[in-house]
């Protein structure tokens, strides 16, 4: 045996997918020193597919770059029996998938602010994974996930959030070694309906996928098919966003479900940026008055975890000790996790440690995404299905080659879709005017893309003080005002407009809406920053 190899003694599988297995292993290193960890071991048949290795290595790589409270923790890149594998940590809890289906079988919901807690925290692992800096240096990752869904999020019982599944991700480092762009895959109930079309891929497509995430969690119920099209996206998602079963403070229920609209709009522009997000959802969270998330992890994701059942597959690894292996056949010789540096191993093992908890469930990792249905194992194991080729469909995993056309996602139901080449994504507009001050006057930063008419509008502000309002309009319409003197917007898009509002008093007033109608001729609102309202009429 090499100076510095480790051995791992498995305990026992935990997960199975298309691409390759999850075991849950006590790492034992040459100085006596042992943890608990997860081992995602790549199927033999894929050791020779040079995309999907590549790929799984790429995840590895990319996640020894992130350090997230919300991001599941990957450290070593090595092999394992001459199959590529990745050491990462085991986590004791459920996903949201099997969370959803818990709830449902006992006619229960979620709780609503533990729920929002949740969705904030995944809000906050998207902006960092996209626009956060390395510890190790650098530009920023510029990382889309390009899977968010219920089983690619996980909760502990120690009331912690994690955003798994990178293995579809695209990002911006220099180790990266898949560039072909031959693969490329999605959940089609989830994803954005640019990328069903091939358009541009941005930061953006992951919010729509949160957001359609976010109503399943809220109703436990399947969002169903994404109409690619604009006339019968709409109509679905109105009548999606007005169903949801909601109590309270009927304000505080229509900041909810604009919210939502907000989310799942079909034009990239008009969705806020994770960072709002967060905001957002710290506000819907404090005003809900139900269980928060630690409490809620506490008795009903322990709850949930128990009832999770033991997989007992007869797999020849379980309670055998298992050596790193000595070559460079699969974690790649030349290029160690970034940022890293090997310490006494092998050729094939990135470097690192990592504490880990142990527990029912493992988060995370390069695999496919897990069956939606049927598979008759449990729904809450974040399924190693490794590599970044494959998608799902009841199970299956399917290789998609170049040159097969984007439009097969609305004909697939396993929702693969072949990538176009990846631009450079631009940012939504924020939502509130990022300046320390006020902007002198109003300004509209971004006229949009609508095409349909325009009417003039006109804005005043009840408090002669002024405030900070950011607003957005129809098809990325974007605009900033002081509220100090009338803003006099000219001809605009036809549309729902929503503002936030922060008060010279620093009240904040979030997702007020105005409504300016087509084949009017002016529009004239007032907000009042005592009730947090618009005025208003179009003539």
């Amino acid at each position: 045996m090499s100076i510095g190899r480790r051995r791992f003694r498995i305990i026992k599988e935990i997960a199975e997918g298309g691409f390759g297995k999850v075991y849950l292993a006590e790492q034992i290193s040459s100085d006596g020193f042992s943890r608990i960890v997860a081992v995602k071991l790549l199927h033999a048949k894929w050791s020779s597919h040079d995309e999907v290795v590549m790929r799984t290595r790429d995840e590895a790589r990319l996640l020894g770059l992130i350090r997230h409270q919300h991001i599941v923790k990957v450290e070593d890149l090595t092999a394992i029996d001459g199959k590529c594998a990745i050491v990462m940590e085991y986590l004791e809890g459920v996903d949201l998938k099997w969370m959803m289906q818990f709830l449902k079988d006992r006619e229960m919901v979620f709780p609503r602010a533990a729920l929002f807690d949740i969705t904030l925290a995944c809000s906050s692992a998207l902006d960092a994974a996209y626009n956060g800096t390395p510890l190790q240096g650098g530009d920023p990752l510029r990382v889309i996930h390009r899977d968010i869904k219920p089983s690619n999020i996980f909760v502990t019982v120690a009331g912690g959030v994690k955003v798994l599944d990178f293995g579809t991700a695209r990002a911006n480092f220099a180790e990266r070694e898949a560039k072909t762009q031959a693969l490329a895959f999605g959940s089609q109930g989830y994803m954005a309906p640019e990328r069903m079309l091939g358009e541009e891929d941005t930061p953006a497509a992951d919010i729509f996928s949160l957001g359609i995430t976010l109503y399943e969690l809220l109703t436990l119920e399947s969002f169903g098919r994404i109409p690619p099209r604009p006339n019968k996206f709409a109509k679905k998602i109105d009548e999606r966003v007005a169903s949801i079963p909601l109590e309270g403070d009927p304000e505080w229920c229509d900041q909810v479900r604009d919210t939502l609209r907000l989310m799942m709009s079909y034009e990239p522009k008009e969705r806020p940026s994770a960072a709002q997000l967060v905001e957002i959802m710290e506000i819907l969270a404090q005003d809900a008055g139900d269980m928060g998330l630690r409490r809620y992890c506490r008795t009903l994701v322990a709850e949930a975890k128990a009832c999770l059942p033991e997989l007992d597959t007869g797999d020849p690894l379980a309670g055998s000790i298992v050596d790193e292996d000595a070559s460079a056949s699969f974690a790649n010789a030349d290029s160690p996790m970034p940022g890293q540096q090997r310490n006494n191993a092998p050729k094939p093992v990135g470097s690192g440690q990592r504490s880990t908890s142990s527990g029912q469930a493992i988060a995370g990792g390069t695999h496919a995404p897990p069956p939606e249905e049927g598979s008759g194992r449990a729904l809450g194991m974040a399924v190693a299905s490794f590599g970044a080729v494959g998608l799902v469909g009841v199970g299956v995993a399917a290789v998609v080659l170049i040159g097969i056309l984007a439009y097969v996602v609305m004909n697939d139901p396993g929702g693969a879709v072949v990538e176009s080449p990846e631009p450079a994504p631009e940012q939504p507009a924020p939502d509130v005017p990022p300046d320390p001050q006020p902007a002198a006057g109003g300004r509209i930063v971004d006229m949009g893309s609508a095409a349909g008419p325009k009417v003039a509008t006109t804005l005043t502000y009840g408090d002669s003080s002024g405030g900070k309002v950011g607003l957005k309009g129809p098809s990325g319409f974007t605009a900033e005002w002081d509220g100090k003197a009338p803003f006099e917007m000219g001809p605009v898009p036809a549309g729902r407009y929503v503002a936030n509002v922060k008060t010279s008093g620093g009240k904040t007033h979030r997702l007020k809406r105005f409504q300016v109608d087509e084949g009017t001729s002016a529009c004239s609102f007032a907000f009042d920053p005592g009730a947090g309202e618009w005025t208003g009429t179009c003539q």
